[in-house]
């Protein structure tokens, strides 16, 4: 498809050729704004395998994808007891099939296509962990120079993980935010290719949805529960799930639930307000959402709105207990960060049955990169 990118704070449109990651007047965000009047899928595009590679014509590349195998990751049913006497559907979307065990290499998959286009060799990007790792991944596949900025307070194990796939690993006095701060200062003063949260990214994350939708044969669940960190999926699965809709394989949108945790929950507390997205520091076991402030907070809130869907926060010792259900009960390994969505859907259960009764709900197991026996 021919596309171009807009700011999203001052509308600013820049070219389909810009490699830039941000607005040069206003510094705000840019999203990839598609002419769908260009969109050319195959004759049996509904019929083919899922995975990533299907969705290229719903991406802004031009060529072949940079692929590791991401995406066609399993949608199961979860037995969990009493669910099925009340007319629950509880399914599970495990990202922890992909190539480094979370759903961040669909965006690096497509952000990495994007900088060997540009012709660059030299990658950057601020990571809580598994986005660098992802990142660190492709780019040894490709030749590339990878360089991770994280905070010296985040996880040792998936720093480790990011330097043994070849990155480079540069700790941050601060937290995320900070470490994107510097990452990006780093991309212009190098001349490298800032990946990250930002609009490729987006649109390389939104075959999430697209699976979810096939998956059940074109039938819309009620509830998607998506864990929040920097927003950037709830963000791209609700622009994906829009774009069926327009291509009319969809009538209607399922609600969308944020959910994040209660040490760490800026969007939550801004829907609750009903007020702008403040920085709070992050104090959550759950590092891989540990976001003080996310990037797509904005287009996270719009999310749930428009699909009259929620923005709620669970306790890290929730979040644990359900991440052993997983485990144990269901044979699902989840990091904290990958379990929030798991946590907050049953809290939100056994607080409320009725508003479930019979619905379909899809919950999202995001990633697992904590220590394992196997590794």
């Amino acid at each position: 498809m021919d596309y171009c990118l807009i700011c999203t704070k001052c509308a600013c449109v820049y070219e389909r050729d810009s490699s830039i990651f941000r607005c040069g007047k206003c510094g705000g965000i840019l999203e990839v704004s598609y002419d769908y009047s260009t969109l050319k899928l195959p004759k049996r595009f509904a019929n083919a395998k899922i995975s990533q590679k299907k969705y290229v014509p719903l991406f802004p590349v031009s060529g072949k994808l940079a692929s590791l195998g991401e995406g066609g990751t399993s949608l199961d049913k979860a037995q969990i007891k009493g669910l099925d006497d009340n007319g629950t559907k509880l399914y599970l979307k495990v990202e922890t099939g992909n190539p480094t065990r979370s759903f961040k290499d669909r965006g690096s998959s497509v952000e990495i296509t994007k900088a060997l286009e540009f012709g660059y060799t030299d990658i950057v990007c601020a990571s809580t962990g598994n986005m660098g790792l992802s990142l660190a991944t492709y780019s040894k596949e490709n030749n590339m120079k990878c360089t991770i900025f994280m905070s010296r307070n985040g996880n040792r194990e998936k720093m480790e993980r990011i330097k043994r796939a070849g990155g480079i690993v540069i700790k941050v006095d601060g937290d995320f935010n900070a470490a994107t701060t510097l990452a990006e200062r780093y991309a212009k003063a190098k001349g490298a290719f800032a990946c990250g949260d930002y609009h490729y990214r987006k649109e390389g994350q939104k075959s999430v949805a697209y699976e979810i939708v096939e998956q059940l044969h074109y039938n819309v669940p009620d509830y998607i529960f998506i864990q929040v960190g920097n927003a950037t999926l709830i963000a791209a699965m609700y622009k994906a799930l829009r774009e069926f809709r327009r291509l009319k394989f969809i009538r209607k949108l399922p609600k969308l639930v944020a959910a994040q945790s209660k040490e760490c929950d800026p969007l939550v507390r801004a829907f609750d307000s009903n007020g702008k997205i403040r920085h709070i520091a992050p104090r959550t076991i759950a590092d891989a959402i540990a976001v003080g402030y996310p990037t797509f907070g904005n287009e996270g809130l719009e999310a749930v709105k428009k699909t009259r869907g929620a923005a709620q926060s669970v306790d890290d010792k929730a979040i644990k207990h359900y991440g052993a259900v997983l485990e144990n009960e269901l044979g699902v390994l989840s990091e904290p960060g990958g379990a929030a969505g798991f946590a907050c859907f049953m809290e939100n259960y056994a607080c409320n049955k009725k508003a479930f009764e019979d619905k379909e709900v899809v919950v999202i197991i995001t990633g697992n990169n904590e220590h394992r026996k196997d590794d």
